[in-house]
């Protein structure tokens, strides 16, 4: 298997990890099993810390797709006045903005084409534009987890 098949298969099997234990962390709250959620804390504290396999396993992948990168450029032999070239002509249009921001609307396909569209190595601005929108997404993603521990406190104190 190529190594670039390989990334994408584990990027899209991580992704799916994660999706799934977000799906058991909001389980946790359901009526039926909240009895036991609360009675075990710790236990769930560790099922909630699991999350971070998976997201290791995606960042491995991005690695592996941005390390195939590197070899394919090393590989290709261009002149600086070819590039130049090359980077003028990849202005993206309106229209195709928009289409770029239609498909990131969709849930789960979204975050899928913006972490392919960080490792694109045709278009620098959308690129650029994948990776801004990544780390903000991370950013958010810290942020929620630090409510969430607030909000699991409280739950648990007020008992």
């Amino acid at each position: 298997m190529k190594m670039k098949n390989a990334a994408i298969l584990l990027m899209i099997g991580s992704i799916y990890w994660i999706l799934l234990r977000i799906y058991y962390i909001i389980d946790a709250f359901s009526a039926e099993r909240w009895e036991i959620t609360k009675d075990y804390p710790i236990s769930f504290g560790f099922d909630s810390l699991a999350i971070i396999l998976p997201f290791s396993l995606l960042v491995l992948a991005i690695a592996l797709l941005q390390n195939n990168e590197i070899v394919k450029k090393s590989k290709e032999e261009e002149t600086p006045i070819q590039n130049e070239v090359q980077n003028e002509n990849q202005i993206i249009s309106v229209g195709d903005w928009l289409v770029n921001f239609l498909i990131t609307i969709i849930p789960f396909v979204g975050i899928i084409f913006i972490i392919i569209w960080a490792n694109d190595g045709k278009n620098k601005t959308r690129k650029n534009w994948a990776i801004a929108s990544l780390i903000w997404s991370g950013i958010f993603f810290v942020l929620s987890l630090f409510i969430y521990t607030i909000i699991i406190a409280s739950f648990l104190n007020r008992n």
